[in-house]
């Protein structure tokens, strides 16, 4: 093993040794939310839509709640339920939604021109007029 190798190692089990549980946990919770919401296929090259993955995020989140409310602040958990609000919404928004078929292999499309963007409330009745509500931690949205 080499020298770089060796330190490499040592620094990770360093980590190990002082850092804290609920560190670690944020981190997965920032992670999970993170593939959860690539798998909407709602992002930039929506190639990875996936909702089972994204419903099992969800539930993941969900299920850890109650350990994060012991470890996080008020201000945290409000950010975290917010954010766990977000993405129940990019999952019943992309479950509205047919999965994008990727274009074929050497063809070109057409540039569309910019549509001029609508004023806030008008998008809103285009996206879902009649859309479900979900229930969160913090109330329904």
């Amino acid at each position: 093993m080499s020298d770089d190798e060796q330190r490499v190692q040592e620094a990770a089990a360093e980590f190990m040794r002082t850092v804290p549980v609920q560190d670690v946990i944020v981190s997965m919770v920032q992670t999970v939310f993170d593939v959860g919401y690539r798998r909407t296929g709602l992002i930039e090259g929506g190639d990875q839509r996936d909702l089972a993955q994204t419903a099992l995020a969800i539930e993941t989140v969900r299920a850890l709640m109650p350990v994060l409310e012991r470890v996080l602040d008020a201000a945290s958990m409000t950010t975290l339920r917010s954010a766990l609000s977000e993405l129940q919404l990019a999952y019943a928004q992309a479950a509205e939604a047919p999965p994008a078929e990727p274009p074929a292999p050497g063809a070109q499309q057409a540039a569309e021109p910019d549509a001029p963007e609508a004023p806030p409330q008008e998008q809103e009745s285009r996206i879902a007029p009649e859309r479900p509500r979900i229930w969160t931690p913090g109330g329904d949205v």
